[in-house]
């Protein structure tokens, strides 16, 4: 595999932003962030679904993540590992979700991500309030509705700017490239929440804040091509075409739910041949590859039954099993 794959910095339509901190002054503190989601499709891409794995485990007290990565020239399994924190709203979970995103940061996965700058914006006096004498942002903070725009230079972020829903440029930082077009912003991956700039520099910009119509356009036609690209992957993780009003963020849960639920299926799905599951060969699973049709549920069988024979296989068999597999999940995965 390529190695520098992995540490290939992330589209800016991959990084999720939402509000850390609003101080007394109406000054929004925004924090730039990864979805695990993310770290699980560069893996698939770069590895192939079958070539990585990730296990937990407590060590004083601490969760822990484990991420392997099978290297073919050694013939191991290379293992990164991290601990994680708690989220404010699931202790569990949300340690279990950190620890595979800091155990993918030591695999290179969005480590630019240390490189940003510290986004501190103005807000306008609509978007925040004070409750109780704390500053909290309102309904008017649109965060989901900004696009971003970013630019690097050796792999490392030199430029990062973003508009918001009316297409007011509210944060830059950095020194743009020459531009001979128009810089295409993208939305966020779609974080919670943020927004005039604090700007640490001078910046130098090629009249990106011109044609502020045309970037309207622009950003409208890419939401819809995200919302297109939700809908195929909502109908090939679920089986069905998603009810015409159902919004993005209800399609996500879903495909996230079905695919968490199908991580707890391979017991299930081998439940149709237990004395299989239990005393032959590998091979007998051959045939049994091209019965799945969901992605998500074809890796989670496939990775139960590499757990389970892996040991007792030679690794020729595994090696073969392997490529059957990658060769199927690219099948259906199109």
């Amino acid at each position: 595999m390529n190695y520098q794959e992995l540490s290939r910095p992330l589209d800016i339509s991959d990084i999720d932003f939402r509000v850390q901190s609003i101080n007394n002054g109406g000054y929004a503190t925004i924090l730039a962030y990864k979805d695990a989601r993310v770290d699980m499709a560069r893996l698939d891409a770069a590895a192939g679904p079958l070539e990585w794995q990730r296990k937990h485990e407590i060590i004083n007290g601490n969760l822990y993540c484990h991420v392997g990565i099978f290297n073919v020239s050694i013939g191991e399994w290379v293992w990164k590992c991290d601990v994680g924190t708690e989220s404010m709203t699931e202790a569990t979970k949300g340690q279990s979700s950190d620890s595979f995103k800091r155990a993918c940061f030591n695999w290179g996965i969005g480590r630019e991500l240390y490189d940003y700058p510290m986004i501190s914006v103005k807000l306008n006096d609509n978007e925040w309030s004070k409750d109780g004498g704390r500053p909290k942002q309102t309904y008017n903070l649109k965060i989901r509705e900004w696009v971003w725009y970013s630019e690097f230079t050796d792999d490392r972020l030199s430029f990062l700017a973003a508009k918001d829903e009316n297409g007011k440029v509210r944060f830059k930082w950095g020194t743009m490239k020459p531009k001979q077009t128009e810089p295409e912003y993208k939305p966020a991956s779609g974080s919670p929440e943020v927004a005039e700039v604090v700007v640490a520099e001078p910046v130098v910009v090629n009249d990106e804040d011109a044609n502020v119509a045309g970037m309207l356009k622009k950003k409208n036609e890419e939401l819809d091509e995200q919302r297109e690209l939700l809908i195929t992957e909502y109908t090939r993780v679920i089986g069905k075409k998603p009810d015409g009003r159902m919004k993005n963020e209800t399609m996500k849960k879903a495909i996230d739910d079905a695919v968490a639920q199908a991580l707890e299926l391979p017991e299930e799905l081998l439940a149709e041949e237990p004395a299989v599951v239990v005393a032959s060969s590998l091979k007998d699973f051959y045939s049994r590859i091209e019965e799945f049709k969901l992605p998500a549920q074809f890796i989670a069988w496939a990775r139960d039954i590499v757990s389970k024979y892996e040991d007792i296989e030679t690794a020729e068999t595994i090696e073969e099993f392997r490529i059957l597999c990658n060769n199927h999940y690219k099948k259906i995965a199109q």
